[in-house]
């Protein structure tokens, strides 16, 4: 049965743009109120005024949507409900924001999972030791799985972590448990990050692993994230589908530049 949207007003504490959040406000009310292809949304001042965020900012927010498939609109008659739309999971991740997949997920209101293909420790090869700043053989746990929000699937991630430094890290279940949650209990707190994105299409082997067709477009992500003593904490290859996943980042002009 259809449930009418539940929208509050969005925060304005400046983590994320505003029509982010209005984004992630819209995209979690459309798949809490299960509403059927083809229905009507309330029209964009109603939405306004319950997200209190300008007729722009809705719209920048409702396009995002459309772009993923959710929304759908037809001249004078409105924003509507996509067919096959619901709550495909989806989400835009921001230059502002460090945090894991976990946290993303539970945010636009998701149930995040995984399936894991192998968790072990092992030594490190001279180039994983240079990566990660510990000594060739140092033992590091290898973390290789395929991330899910609501049981769709989202990326396969390949995770490097330094087990000296965070002593029983391959204890957990990382079906459900974040592993920054485990690395920030033992004292190793994610702080920032550098992050590199590139556009492929999926390897023959992957497409299985994340439900696609081979030749799908996908989102190939290489992060390295440091701790609050500046320590390589972590080392990740993601592939993305890229039909799940936008990046945004703030840019700002240099002092000179034309």
């Amino acid at each position: 049965m259809n449930q009418p949207l539940d929208l509050r007003p969005v925060l304005r504490d400046g983590s994320r743009p505003v029509h982010v959040q209005a984004r992630d406000a819209l995209a979690t009310a459309l798949a809490a109120a299960a509403l059927a292809p083809g229905t009507r949304l309330p029209s964009e001042r109603h939405l306004c005024e319950r997200l209190g965020v300008s007729r722009v900012t809705l719209r920048k927010a409702l396009h995002a949507l459309q772009e993923e498939g959710r929304v759908g609109s037809a001249e004078r008659a409105g924003w509507h409900v996509a067919a096959g739309a619901g709550p495909a999971p989806a989400f835009e991740h921001t230059s502002e924001l460090i945090g894991g997949l976990n946290e993303y997920g539970r945010r636009l209101g998701f149930t995040p999972t995984a399936r894991v293909v192998a968790a072990r420790l092992r030594p490190a090869d001279f180039e994983e030791a240079d990566t990660l700043q510990v000594l060739p053989g140092a033992e590091i746990l290898e973390l290789d799985r395929v991330r899910l929000f609501d049981e769709a699937v989202m990326c396969h991630a390949v995770t490097l972590v330094p087990a000296e430094r965070a002593p029983g890290i391959g204890e957990a279940d990382y079906t459900t448990a974040s592993l920054y949650t485990e690395l920030t209990a033992r004292g190793v707190v994610p702080t920032r990050a550098s992050y590199a994105v590139h556009s492929a299409l999926v390897p023959p082997d992957e497409a299985p692993l994340l439900d696609l067709s081979e030749g799908s477009p996908v989102l190939h992500i290489e992060q390295l994230t440091y701790d609050q003593l500046g320590r390589p904490c972590e080392y990740n290859r993601v592939v993305y589908r890229a039909d799940r996943y936008r990046f945004h980042a703030t840019l700002a002009a240099g002092p000179g530049r034309d």
